[in-house]
């Protein structure tokens, strides 16, 4: 029984020292998918956008205090008189809309005849607190009722203060019965009508500019590098085939979207003849700056999937490589040019014929074994 127990002791260590074998695992080559990079002679020189035509300026207007709409501004339409309606345009200055007023020109006389007796009050304790004075410079006035004068007048004059500052609210409320355009433009949206009772800030309109209107596009940040504000841009809209409209680069957002990580670019149109319409589709082709255009003319063309992020923070590729266990992964750096569409323009780190994985690459490490999925 002894011995069996020995044999038990011996072997046991024997078998930890085999499970604690320091030799790595061997792992499988990943799969991966594989293109012969081409020079990009046929792309576009340029960035192609689809967008739609928004005003360069637009506000909604509300009405600060509640009431009902008595009047609406008329305009004339199809030989008569009508209500002001979507589409229509106004000038700066001009009166849109009013509320019932009554109440509020009550207020107003309300805080002026408070202010009538306010002043009248101060008055008579400016001269109570002069005579007070006089006596008190005369010692023929004891020192609390000196005090009682002057508290008196002071007490007044902040009564008097009060309410004309009451009276300066209830007239700004009267003029707050009107809504008046800030600016010239055109009515994009109403939201009242003769009658109606609107709450403070329930909206009441949307004015918006359209003397000149843009177009805003999202532009990755392979592409936000080769244009720049000022920039002259040729638009295509929809509605009009034949012509084309002459633009410019407005605003380029210096910060990506969170969720597109695209850039915002702004596209100002004039539009003196207002033929552009809020909401029409338009199209546009951001053209490359000179330095960027000798740079896509000797380019190649790589998908977008094949792009990874290097180890010096910039951009790169893995090629394919042999090796003696095989086919293997080789990061190298690339500088890469615009976007177009699904492709990316490499302007220089790659020649045309060599083969990129393009299918998996953010997976990958340099040098790690891969397996070509055919």
């Amino acid at each position: 029984m002894r011995k069996k127990t020995l044999a038990i002791v011996v072997v046991a260590p024997l078998l930890m020292v085999g499970c604690h074998s320091n030799k790595p695992l061997e792992q499988p080559p990943q799969g991966v998918h594989v293109q012969m990079i081409q020079a990009a002679s046929n792309v576009s020189d340029g960035l192609r956008f689809s967008a739609v035509v928004t005003p360069y300026a637009q506000v909604p207007m509300a009405f600060r205090i509640p009431g009902y709409v008595t009047s609406l501004k008329q305009v004339r339409a199809d030989g008569g008189i009508r209500d002001i309606a979507e589409g229509d345009s106004v000038s700066k200055g001009a009166v849109l809309a009013h509320i019932r007023a009554t109440e509020y020109e009550y207020k107003v006389h309300e805080a002026s005849s408070q202010v009538e007796a306010a002043r009248a009050a101060a008055t008579k304790a400016q001269l109570d607190f002069d005579r007070a004075s006089r006596l008190y410079e005369a010692q023929s006035l004891t020192k609390p009722e000196f005090e009682a004068a002057r508290a008196q007048h002071d007490g007044t004059q902040a009564q008097l203060r009060a309410a004309q500052a009451q009276t300066s609210e209830a007239e700004v409320s009267l003029r707050d019965t009107t809504i008046v355009a800030p600016f010239s433009g055109d009515i994009v949206k109403k939201s009242v009508e003769l009658g109606s009772f609107v709450g403070p800030g329930s909206p009441a309109f949307a004015l918006a500019s359209t003397d000149v209107v843009k177009i805003v596009v999202g532009v990755p940040d392979t592409g936000v590098r080769s244009i720049k504000v000022g920039q002259p841009v040729d638009v295509a809209i929809d509605a009009f085939p034949s012509r084309t409209f002459h633009a410019r680069i407005s605003r380029i957002s210096s910060a990506a979207d969170t969720t597109t990580r695209n850039f915002d670019v702004e596209v100002a149109i004039p539009n003196r003849d207002h033929l552009l319409k809020v909401g029409m589709i338009g199209s546009l082709q951001l053209a490359h700056n000179q330095e960027a255009s000798e740079k896509h003319a000797s380019g190649l063309l790589v998908p977008l999937s094949a792009i990874v992020q290097a180890n010096t923070g910039k951009y790169g590729v893995f090629l394919i490589s042999k090796s003696g266990a095989g086919d293997v992964a080789s990061l190298r750096s690339v500088e890469i040019g615009s976007v177009n569409g699904t492709d990316v323009i490499v302007v220089s780190g790659l020649s045309a014929g060599e083969r990129i994985i393009t299918a998996g690459a953010n997976l990958l490490k340099d040098g790690q074994r891969v397996e070509v999925v055919r």
